[in-house]
């Protein structure tokens, strides 16, 4: 037991080290205005992920779970860049706190993928796996909103942007599906059944994408649009796989669209 307690501590200061890392990075990119190519920032990028999520999650880390592990890092730290260089007007100390919100994101990210790290290197459940997998599905939201912000400020044609957002909510569909594996309450679906439904999340919010890219919204109140798209997509892959869709389940998530939606026109100048 005090073995095991020493583990979670020592893993819990490798996170605080790490996400120091991140945000001393995002520090150097948004305040001190360090100028990265941009194959040196990917190439950072990669190294400071992929390097830390190695050391952090050692030994659950292994090549069948490297890249789903690093997906969500990555996210964030894309979203907190493409955030600070196409939204550069902000206050010294408001950019402080960006930054440190960033950090936040990236440290329950962490604590987030060890737990599903460790059920699957143990191959049994762990009292916090409910938790996880709620708290999963709530920061890729969260973390969506800056992403598909940073992504709408990008010169690119509508249909490039809609492509983009698509592929990434493809891409969380498989971190959602690779988290609910575990659960007793889901079916495990075949490779043909995980692509089919990656594949409907990619065509719902590469549509929204579209659709929205025909009218002169503000980036950030498209993306809290989008997230919103990507929060029902993801729901409704969840519970299809726990059988629990209704008439009731998708008319309350095609009201928060709605919601979402009107917000984006209202607010819209």
């Amino acid at each position: 037991m005090k073995s095991l307690l020493k583990v979670q501590i020592d893993k819990r200061l490798r996170y605080l080290i790490q996400t120091l890392i991140v945000v001393g990075f995002i520090y150097l990119f948004a305040i001190v205005g360090l100028d990265f190519s941009l194959p040196i920032l990917i190439l950072a990028v990669l190294v400071i992920v992929a390097l830390g999520s190695v050391i952090t999650h050692f030994p659950n880390i292994k090549p069948v779970n490297f890249f789903v592990s690093i997906l969500m890092p990555i996210s964030v730290i894309t979203g907190a860049l493409l955030s600070f260089k196409y939204f550069p007007n902000l206050g010294f100390y408001f950019k402080l706190f960006i930054i440190f919100g960033f950090g936040f994101l990236y440290y329950l990210v962490s604590l987030m993928d060890n737990v599903f790290l460790v059920i699957q290197d143990r191959a049994e459940i762990i009292p916090l796996y409910r938790v996880a997998v709620t708290w999963s599905l709530i920061l890729q939201v969260v973390i969506a909103i800056p992403l598909f912000a940073g992504i709408f400020k990008l010169n690119l044609d509508g249909i490039y942007q809609s492509l983009i957002i698509g592929t990434l909510a493809f891409v969380f569909n498989l971190y959602q599906l690779w988290a609910l594996q575990f659960d007793d309450d889901a079916k495990n679906p075949k490779v043909g059944e995980i692509i089919f439904l990656s594949t409907v999340v990619f065509f719902l919010n590469a549509a929204a994408c579209l659709m929205t890219s025909f009218l002169p919204m503000e980036s950030f109140l498209r993306a809290l649009f989008l997230a919103s798209v990507l929060m029902f997509s993801l729901v409704y892959v969840s519970g299809h796989l726990k059988n629990e869709i209704s008439k009731k389940f998708i008319t309350q998530y095609i009201i928060y669209i709605i919601i979402f939606a009107l917000i984006m026109i209202v607010f819209t100048p």
